[in-house]
Order: C-alpha cells, then sequence, then structure tokens
C-alpha cells in the first residue's frame, strides 16, 4: 500500500498485523507499506485554481487556529518526528529537562511520549505548571504529589485491599488532601513526607511491575529562586524507584541546581538534557522539518501541496520570520494567508505578505513577554530595555539586522549574557551560529545572532540596512533599497561562504547591558 511518508510508522504497524489475518497455514502473505509519491497526492486531489481564495485554504487558517497550540486534552493534529529521535529520549526510563522555546513543540513530545506508553507497563499523570503559578512551592509540591498518587490508587485494583502497599498509598494519599485543605500546611510537615512517597512508590511500582512517568509541562512560571527546591523535594520521592520526571521549560527562565546547598536536578548525573530548538544554523534542515508539520495541515483539508498556496520565494521567508519555531511558523503561514486573501485577484501568498504578518506578530510577542515574566515586573523591564537597545544597534547605529557576540564577553559576563538569552527564548532574537571564528586572530570565536523579522519588517522590509536572507536552502546577505552599509550581495551556498558572510557582522558588546545587570542585583 502506498502512504504518506509521516504514516509509515503507523502504516508499518497496521500492515503487520494484517500480515497475521490474511495468511494461511500453507500460504504466508505480507502487506507491505510504502511511500506514495508526491505527484500521486497532487493528481489525486481537487484542484486548486482560485489558490488563497479556495474554501480549503480558509480551513486551513481556522485548523491551524485550532491545533497550533498543543496541551494534554488536545494533542498534535500529526506528531512529526525529527532527526534528534527525541521521542525515545523522553520515552526512555531516565529523567527528563526539556528545553525550548515557547512553541518549539515542548507539550507535543511530551503529549506525543505520553500517548506511546502501555498500560501494562506504565502509570502517568500530568501538571502543568501554568495552572499552579499563584500557589507557594510547597503546595505546587503537595499538587504534584496528589497527582502522582491519584494515579497509583487508581492502579491498584488489582492488588488486595488490605495489602500494605495500599494501605500506605490511601493512608498517605488521605495525608496530602488534608494538607492541601490547610491554608498554609508548614515547610517541615511537608518535607517529612518525602520517605514515606518514596517508599509508598517503590515498593507499588515493584510489586506491581509497573514504571511512573511524571509529565511537567511549562515549568517555568514557578518562580526560578523556587525551582531547584521543588525539583529536589520531587527527585526525593521517586529516587531509587521505577518513576520518571519529564519536566518541559524554557532554559532561560529555568533553575534546575544550585550548588550551596545542592538542591535540583544536576545534568548528567541526575537528568538527562533535551533541546528541541531548531535553529537557522541549518536553514536547510529547518525549511525540511517545518514544511513537514505544515504539509500534514494543508493535506488534512484537501491541499495537496503547500506551492498550491504559497510561492516558493514566500515559503523561504516564513522560515525566517518564524526563527524555526513551529507555532510560529504555522501562525505566521495562516496571517499571511489571511493577508494574501485580503487583495484583489491574489492566488498565492507572496513575501510581502509575509512580512506583513511577520509585523504585525511584534505586539504579539512583547504581550508573550509580558506574560511570561508577570510575576516579576523588573525583568520584563530590563528585557523590554535589553530589545530597545538590541533594535538601536542593529538598525539605527549599524544598519545590520545581524550581529555578533563574542566567547569572551560571553564568559566574562553571564549575567549580561543572560538579558541576551532572556530575548532569544521569546523569539525576539534568534541564533544563527553558535561558533564563527575570528579571521585574524586564532582561537578567538563569537556567536552569531540576527533581530527577528518583526522587528523591521511590516508591509516591507525597513530600507537602508544589510539584511540576511534565505532562499533554497541558502543564507544569503543582501542590501535594502537605499543602504550605505558596504559590500555586495553575498550568497551562502557553502559552509565557508557562511562563515565569511557572518565575520562582517557588526560585534555587540556586553557592556551595553552592564546597567541592567547591576539592576536586579545579578
Amino acid at each position: 500500500m502506498l502512504v504518506d511518508e509521516l504514516d509509515l510508522p503507523v502504516a508499518a504497524s497496521v500492515g503487520n498485523e494484517l500480515d497475521e489475518e490474511i495468511s494461511t497455514s500453507e500460504r504466508r502473505a505480507f502487506v507491505i507499506a510504502r511511500k506514495a509519491p508526491k505527484e500521486l497526492h497532487e493528481r489525486n486531489a481537487r484542484p486548486m485554481k482560485e489558490g488563497v481564495q479556495d474554501d480549503r485554504a480558509i480551513q486551513l487558517t481556522r485548523l491551524i487556529s485550532a491545533r497550533s497550540r498543543v496541551s494534554e486534552a488536545q494533542p498534535s493534529l500529526s506528531y512529526v518526528r525529527d532527526a534528534q529521535v527525541n521521542l525515545s529520549a523522553v520515552s526512555a526510563p531516565r529523567q527528563n529537562l526539556i528545553f525550548g522555546r515557547r512553541g518549539a513543540g515542548k507539550s507535543a513530545l511530551l503529549v506525543e511520549a505520553r500517548r506511546t506508553l502501555k498500560d501494562d507497563e506504565a502509570i502517568s499523570c500530568w501538571v502543568n505548571m501554568q495552572t499552579l503559578r499563584n500557589e507557594t512551592p510547597d503546595r505546587v509540591f503537595l499538587y504534584v504529589i496528589e497527582e502522582i498518587l491519584t494515579a497509583v490508587v487508581t492502579r491498584q485494583q488489582n492488588l488486595r485491599p488490605e495489602a500494605a502497599v495500599s494501605v500506605l498509598s490511601a493512608t498517605l494519599y488521605e495525608n496530602i488532601q488534608e494538607l492541601l485543605g490547610r491554608a498554609a500546611p508548614s515547610t517541615n510537615e511537608i518535607t517529612a513526607l518525602i520517605p514515606r512517597i518514596q517508599r509508598v512508590l517503590k515498593r507499588f511500582l515493584d510489586t506491581a511491575g509497573l514504571q511512573l512517568f511524571v509529565f511537567i509541562d511549562d515549568f517555568y512560571y514557578l518562580s526560578r529562586a523556587q525551582q531547584p527546591r521543588v525539583l529536589d523535594m520531587l527527585h526525593g520521592c521517586v529516587r531509587d524507584a521505577n518513576a520518571w520526571l519529564k519536566i518541559a521549560s524554557i532554559r532561560h527562565l529555568t533553575r534546575w541546581f544550585q550548588s550551596s546547598p545542592p538542591l535540583g536536578l544536576q545534568t548528567i548525573h541526575d537528568a538527562d538534557l533535551l533541546d528541541l530548538d531548531v535553529t537557522l544554523q541549518d536553514p536547510a534542515r529547518a525549511k525540511e522539518f517545518l514544511e513537514n508539520i505544515f504539509l500534514q495541515y494543508a493535506r488534512h483539508v484537501g491541499v495537496p501541496a503547500l506551492t498550491r498556496l504559497f510561492h516558493g520565494a514566500a515559503l523561504d521567508r516564513l522560515v525566517l520570520a518564524s526563527g524555526a519555531v513551529p507555532r510560529d511558523y504555522l501562525v505566521l503561514a495562516a496571517s499571511s494567508i489571511a493577508k494574501a486573501q485580503r487583495r484583489s485577484n491574489a492566488r498565492l501568498v507572496g513575501v510581502q505578505d509575509v512580512n506583513q504578518a511577520a509585523g504585525d506578530a511584534a505586539q504579539v510577542k512583547v504581550q508573550e513577554l509580558e506574560d511570561d515574566m508577570a510575576s516579576n515586573v523588573t525583568s520584563a523591564t530590563r528585557t523590554l530595555e535589553a530589545l530597545k537597545r538590541v533594535r538601536t544597534f542593529c538598525l539605527e547605529e549599524k544598519s545590520h539586522t545581524y550581529f555578533l557576540v563574542r566567547y569572551q564577553d560571553k564568559e566574562n559576563y553571564p549575567q549580561r549574557y543572560n538579558i541576551l538569552t532572556d530575548l532569544l527564548d521569546l523569539r525576539l532574537i534568534h541564533l544563527v551560529d553558535s561558533g564563527v571564528s575570528d579571521a585574524h586572530s586564532a582561537g578567538h570565536r563569537s556567536e552569531a545572532f540576527m533581530l527577528d523579522l518583526s522587528q523591521f519588517s511590516g508591509s516591507r522590509l525597513k530600507q537602508g540596512i544589510r539584511v540576511l536572507d534565505f532562499s533554497g536552502g541558502r543564507i544569503l546577505s543582501r542590501k535594502t533599497k537605499g543602504a550605505s552599509v558596504s559590500g555586495s550581495d553575498r550568497t551562502g551556498d557553502t559552509p565557508l561562504k557562511i562563515i565569511a558572510i557572518l565575520r562582517t557582522a557588526p560585534t555587540f558588546s556586553l557592556d551595553q547591558f552592564a546597567d541592567l545587570a547591576d539592576e536586579v542585583g545579578m
């Protein structure tokens, strides 16, 4: 049978089941699943002569609006596995810290990992920290443990009610309920529960022959100062038991370990770290990954190929505009279709439609910044001021949308660098290359960043500047109309040429953040 490439794993599984049904004692039969050629999809689809004016384009924008944000209650429309095989890592018996920017696919990965668990081998529970953002750390811990014990008690039907582990679990669950009923249970009472919880989990999981997976989403909503303690308490509860924490967060809004006194999860020793961000360091890979996701939405409503709605250059611009963040890519794609539909006689989305959609997204991203950091007004104010200074440096002082930050600055001023990476996690700047060597100083390296397209585009790109562009899987450096910056347009069709382009970028000194770092006592 011929199926879509992304349906091959499911098709192979169905085929294996059918093998047994159609085989006889005399003859063995097989069902073979193969990838359907792209031409077959397009040939069997209803024509789209009107392009973005077709009713399927409207259905596509509605589908993206409804399904682009993943949660426990609403899984991905179709989970697209990337080259790093993160799903198998998160499904493994190991503590995990899963990092990625907003929209990078953290929730989608957790939901998919939970879906793949087998009922006869594992139990699981799910906690979203956003709902607990106004609770104290002690009560957050109790709520998580309540979810864990609910999963345990629910699965004890195969044990005798009078069994020791059943009695211990039920008693402990009642204790947790009683503590949650109080306005302010004491810290000593709560920490005294940890060895009891660990003992119950270990005995139950060993007796039942099960694993426990605890999925915690949006952990960054908890105050950074309290995060190591909460992680330390949870780790104490599952240590030496067949129980595993799967924690999704934004890296630079997360403090997962403190050394004095030692609290939290120490990477390598206690937990493995997974980074979900697909960056612009490999634009061809980013383009393929993002278009595979988008294509699943398109085919769901009967659009056989993205080129039925988008010019090729517009698809390239979407990669750049989204900074390779999947949810941003989908939302910008839907907004771009809506922009094109307003143009009379427009059939395909053009580059200017993407530019305008990116410009409109600027205020949304700033609002997300304020929402993410609502618990710390000083931090939000600092980040907005940092964005203003980076924009001024790039667009007004240097007329470049991309810039370098020296490793030496990064190492000497980690607090100032953290301010920069706050902008990175909020998708207001994007990493282009993590290791640009200096052409004149051996051993000296820099990181290359670019401003998010929303910061210098609206109905059209800001004029008079040098920008990074993306075409056919290649990075380009070009000047917009009226640019006074030196150098001709250049194509980065090899890694060496890309490095040569990035070396010409101006260097942003972290001295510009000195007062911001001191301001918050970092």
